[in-house]
């Protein structure tokens, strides 16, 4: 995208995106309605999106504000090695958590395997509330 003196715009919450998926409703979308369909499950990071404007095609994580910036199989890996100290919840950026993680072993690895099974079930978020890219 880019603004009238040719230079790029990143695009924010008022910037559309289409669905590029054969067969899906071919209307506009905003940034808030492509991140309640991601909370939900209906997309993922790699859903094709297509910019309106310019035409270009790109994968949902790389829109600004639609996914988090942390990956989630490095949040899987963290908590499935450094559960139990806390590391995974510092990685998403949840430092209160992470020290009570870490201050408790993990719930005695209790909280570390709860905290295992959410993540790879994706019902975890970042501390913005953003979906794992």
């Amino acid at each position: 995208m880019t603004n009238s003196y040719g230079s790029f715009q990143q695009p924010g919450f008022e910037s559309n995106w289409i669905i590029a998926i054969p067969g899906y409703p071919q209307e506009p979308l905003n940034v808030l309605q492509l991140r309640q369909m991601a909370a939900a499950g209906n997309i993922n990071g790699t859903t094709p999106l297509k910019d309106p404007i310019s035409g270009n095609i790109y994968v949902a994580k790389l829109v600004p504000g639609l996914f988090s910036r942390r990956d989630y199989v490095t949040a899987l890996l963290l908590s499935i090695f450094l559960g139990t100290l806390g590391v995974d919840r510092f990685y998403l950026g949840q430092t209160g958590l992470g020290i009570g993680k870490l201050l408790t072993a993990g719930g005695c690895g209790v909280w570390a395997l709860i905290d295992i099974i959410l993540i790879a079930m994706r019902k975890v978020t970042d501390n913005e509330g953003l979906p794992l890219g």
